[in-house]
């Protein structure tokens, strides 16, 4: 692990393996880390450079008092590249780490080289009902990683195939740094992202995308679409739907899959990666 300072008080956690002219940069999602990665970047640093990054307020990065938004999740890793002096950037985002990275390329796009959504958020619309729903529940506790009980159950709702190692691995991890950052800190980083996931919606902007991009799904996705509130969408359906929006787009839906598909089908993703990126 290394750390470097991208501002006074934000210090951005990385983990880098690998070496080669382009740099493939993985963006974790909501309440997650750089090790989520890991199973891809052992086999794709064979080829490229990796580097896997936590975003502030998570894992080993600084948790100060920010705004956390996707704005300012995406202009911490526009700094971040340029503090590294990183070039041929292929972006490769996880769920809320796909929207981060759709925001900093609608922003940048001169810093990404290619984009890679994997179970991304932000690909999905919602409505101003949709979003007092959601805050609704927030209010009453029933959101994920408010604590232990909910954490473990997101974790496990997010494979398809019960992974107990995996899980348990995750849950353990994800526990140690809620305990580091502080219960109210980390609660109110979750809290922040959530709301500003549904507010800083970026779907009628998909058309301005220009870099190639492929996105990727686990057709079995208990997190996308939200099943409460759009039981009749699939990933099927987000997916087309980004294909046909954004300009030079490509899909895949991997068979058997969750939202934690990069996981639970390393081989699958890593394939599609490095033929996508070649």
């Amino acid at each position: 692990m290394k750390k470097v300072q991208i501002e006074k008080d934000i210090e951005i956690a990385y983990n880098e393996l690998g070496s080669g002219n382009i740099t493939l940069l993985f963006i974790h999602g909501l309440a997650n880390f750089k090790g989520v990665w890991q199973s891809n970047i052992i086999e794709l640093s064979k080829n490229y450079r990796c580097i896997a990054i936590d975003l502030p307020g998570n894992g080993h990065s600084s948790n100060g008092a920010h705004t956390y938004s996707m704005f300012f999740y995406a202009e911490c890793i526009k700094q971040f590249i340029e503090k590294l002096n990183l070039t041929n950037v292929v972006l490769v985002g996880h769920s809320m780490g796909g929207q981060i990275s759709l925001v900093l390329t609608l922003r940048h796009p001169n810093l990404v080289k290619k984009l890679i959504l994997i179970a991304s958020s932000g690909l999905e619309y919602f409505s101003d009902l949709d979003k007092m729903m959601i805050n609704q529940s927030m209010k009453m506790g029933e959101v994920f990683y408010s604590n232990d009980y909910y954490l473990e159950n997101a974790i496990n709702n997010s494979f398809f195939n019960f992974d107990k190692l995996a899980v348990n691995g995750l849950v353990k991890e994800t526990q140690e740094f809620i305990k580091s950052h502080s219960d109210i800190k980390w609660k109110r980083m979750v809290n922040e992202s959530i709301n500003a996931m549904l507010n800083e919606q970026i779907v009628k902007f998909l058309p301005t995308i220009s870099v190639d991009t492929l996105v990727i799904f686990g057709d079995n996705d208990a997190m996308i679409p939200n099943k409460l509130l759009h039981p009749m969408e699939t990933v099927q359906k987000i997916a087309e739907k980004a294909k046909s929006q954004i300009k030079n787009s490509n899909t895949l839906i991997i068979k058997n899959a969750g939202h934690f598909v990069q996981i639970e089908k390393s081989k699958e993703v890593n394939a599609a990666i490095e033929a996508f990126v070649n």
